[in-house]
């Protein structure tokens, strides 16, 4: 019974925290400059065609990032909720625990960010692939606007990218 406690030590927590974010950095900086940057550089694809491959980027990223996130952030203030005893001073000259917390914190900033500054775009694209999916083709200024909409997630992806790879170097500062 006490071998299962070990599992879920501080320090435990503030790996899987790392792994986590650092994942999820990796994961939303690949979409981000690997997937849709070729995919904007792809002279031969249609609007249409733009906005349903962005979709699958999208989906697939939707699907892993967030909960990795998430779970991560988790085990971030989890950590700094059980870390015991006198701390010193990490080398940014905070605590652990608010360290842990900041962490967390840039994990979580994801999800305001995204519904607060990258839903508008994300609805469009949404519309623009499902309405390609079903046949219509899409030109003049909605073809820009589609890749308006992809280029601007792209830096905006990249906010959360770094978001979280400033959550795993936070966290592995504290280890």
């Amino acid at each position: 019974m006490h071998s299962v406690y070990a599992l879920f030590t501080p320090a435990a927590m503030i790996r899987l925290g790392v792994l986590g974010a650092g994942f999820s950095a990796g994961y939303s900086f690949a979409s981000s400059h690997g997937s849709v940057k070729s995919i904007l550089k792809t002279p031969t694809l249609t609007a249409s065609q733009i906005a349903m491959n962005w979709d699958q980027v999208f989906t697939r990223g939707a699907k892993v990032a967030p909960p990795v996130a998430f779970a991560s952030s988790l085990a971030f203030l989890s950590a700094a909720y059980r870390l015991k005893g006198p701390l010193a001073t990490t080398a940014l000259g905070i605590s652990p625990k608010l360290q842990l917390n900041i962490a967390a914190g840039l994990l979580l900033f994801a999800f305001p960010w995204t519904f607060l500054r990258m839903r508008p775009g994300l609805e469009r694209l949404l519309a623009y692939s499902a309405s390609a999916r079903k046949g219509a083709q899409i030109d003049g200024p909605e073809a820009e606007g589609i890749k308006a909409d992809v280029e601007d997630w792209h830096w905006t992806n990249s906010v959360r990218a770094f978001a979280f790879g400033g959550a795993c170097v936070l966290g592995l500062m504290v280890l």
